[in-house]
């Protein structure tokens, strides 16, 4: 198969990566939103919350927390992204663009590589769809997010019509 007739799900299972479907945390918000042909995500976090016990990623970047593991961070939200879209569309193929990526890094106040942790995010939407993966996007150092989680995103994609 080729990048324009395999799916996003076989792309990323070429690579050993499986998209779970989204679980829901108990919270008062909705995963996502539809309007018209965006598709708007609530924060992904790389740890989450579920009967009490938080599983996920944690730490902050330059408190003891390396790129690396920054951007394995930015990894999890991706694939937490990809599940929620998979469950609100049915199948990953019904997206038609990435259009906005914005990643809340957990830094000290002098962690400068910011770019360098989102780009674990940006590698799994690429990966996934080719071209319709590349995405605007700004990456923000914060003093501090839920469950002291080291990232967090939230995406806007265009999805086509059905």
């Amino acid at each position: 198969m080729t990048l324009l007739t395999e799916t996003p799900e076989q792309r990323l299972a070429r690579q050993g990566i499986v998209v779970s479907p989204y679980r829901e945390p108990g919270s008062r918000y909705l995963p996502t939103v539809r309007s018209g042909r965006l598709l708007y995500f609530s924060g992904q976090l790389s740890a989450m919350e579920y009967d009490g016990v938080v599983d996920g990623i944690t730490g902050q970047l330059g408190g003891g927390v390396d790129v690396e593991t920054g951007c394995a961070a930015a990894r999890a939200c991706a694939l937490g992204v990809l599940g929620r879209a998979k469950t609100a569309l049915g199948e990953l193929s019904r997206v038609r663009q990435i259009v906005r990526l914005t990643g809340y890094i957990n830094t000290t106040g002098a962690f400068r590589d910011q770019h360098k942790v989102l780009d674990g995010c940006s590698d799994v939407f690429i990966q996934a769809f080719g071209d319709a993966g590349r995405h605007t996007r700004l990456a923000i150092g914060v003093p501090g997010l839920s469950f002291d989680a080291t990232v967090e995103i939230d995406c806007i994609f265009e999805v086509d019509d059905a």
